[in-house]
């Protein structure tokens, strides 16, 4: 492929153009004009002799000749001088945006672009540069992240299934229904983390498919209960609901928000005990309306609220144990929301305390 040319070749060639087209128009110009003219005013002196005319005529038409040639070789030294300097001067942090966006190929997101001086132009396409590997290191850092998190988290499963088939290959352990019951729930819980882990990073990157309409937030709420109403009976939890008198109308994807309020829902049934209650209320704030979910379970230390959102954080209190979950519902669940125009916040008072996770979204007008 031949190779383009540079910036200083093309900027000295359209200054030469310009010097050239220039010296044609002003020689035409002279040859056209300058020689009547001249000659009308050396008639006007009186001077009507033909070979003083002529000498004259001559002699302008050389001088007029040599100061064009000379005009010309300055001109064109001063187009060459030119083009120089401003190839240099605009060329140059091109050249140094060039040599960043060669760095950020290879991985090295740590470039600073300088901003070459030359213009507003140059200074946003700099800035936009700089914008961009911020967010391609941001973007890399939590993909090795999740790396680092997945391989830990797929860890406890794949040890737990390669314990039970070295087991029953060596016979110490029994092909029962409870061994390979266990079996069964460790792939389950793989793919159900690999179906959180796509579901998570499609949410996060804001890539979901969305469908939005209006519903009212207390038919979200009942539909909610409704459904996982059983499981809490089973467990012995009181699940209450308490949006019922609440009209406000918002507008989001009703299979999205019912995800959301079950994996809510999911994880106050996996921290509440037996005998405990689970209350979901709903409250008008000017524009919003915020959807809570609390419960009177194991609770949350206060230092843990802003990482309990992160993908596979560990809490430092009881709900550290492994209850099931894929250690995504939360994270999940927030990116669904935000996607949605809306925030999930957690607040407790500590462990034991109980906790409450609130959604907000933005009241849908007529």
């Amino acid at each position: 492929m031949k190779r383009p040319r540079s910036l200083a070749a093309h900027l000295f060639t359209a200054q030469l153009t310009v010097v050239l087209v220039t010296f044609l128009a002003l020689l035409t110009t002279i040859v056209l004009v300058a020689p009547g003219l001249f000659l009308h005013h050396l008639r006007m002196t009186g001077e009507d002799s033909p070979e003083v005319q002529e000498h004259a005529e001559e002699a302008f038409r050389t001088s007029v000749g040599l100061a064009l040639v000379a005009a010309a070789v300055v001109a064109i030294v001063a187009a060459i001088s030119l083009s120089w300097f401003l190839a240099r001067r605009v060329s140059r942090p091109i050249t140094d945006l060039a040599a960043s966006a060669e760095s950020v190929a290879h991985g090295n997101y740590d470039v600073q672009v300088p901003d070459g001086g030359f213009g507003a132009e140059l200074h946003t396409l700099a800035v936009s540069f700089q914008d961009m590997t911020h967010s391609l290191a941001t973007t890399d850092e939590a993909r090795a992240q999740l790396l680092s998190d997945l391989s830990h988290e797929i860890r406890t499963p794949l040890a737990t299934l390669e314990a039970h088939i070295d087991g029953l290959e060596d016979g110490v352990v029994k092909p029962t229904h409870s061994t390979f019951a266990v079996m069964r729930g460790q792939v389950h819980r793989l793919r159900r983390l690999a179906s959180d882990v796509r579901l998570a990073a499609l949410a996060q990157e804001h890539a979901l498919d969305l469908h939005p309409e209006q519903v009212a937030a207390r038919d979200l709420v009942a539909a909610a209960c409704t459904l996982y109403e059983p499981r809490f009976r089973e467990k012995g939890i009181t699940l209450e609901d308490d949006c019922q008198s609440v009209l406000d109308v918002v507008r989001v994807d009703r299979d999205r928000m019912l995800q959301v309020l079950g994996n809510l829902l999911e994880n106050a049934l996996r921290h509440t005990p037996p005998g405990g209650r689970v209350r979901l209320s709903c409250s008008h704030h000017d524009d919003t309306i915020d959807i809570a979910v609390s419960d009177t379970g194991s609770g949350i230390d206060p230092d843990d609220l802003d990482r309990v959102f992160h993908r596979f954080h560990r809490l430092s209190d009881a709900r550290e144990a492994d209850t099931g979950g894929s250690g995504l519902g939360l994270t999940i669940a927030r990116a669904l929301v935000q996607n949605q125009g809306g925030d999930l916040t957690a607040h407790s008072k500590g462990v034991g305390t109980g906790s409450t996770f609130t959604i907000r979204l933005p009241i849908a007008h007529p």
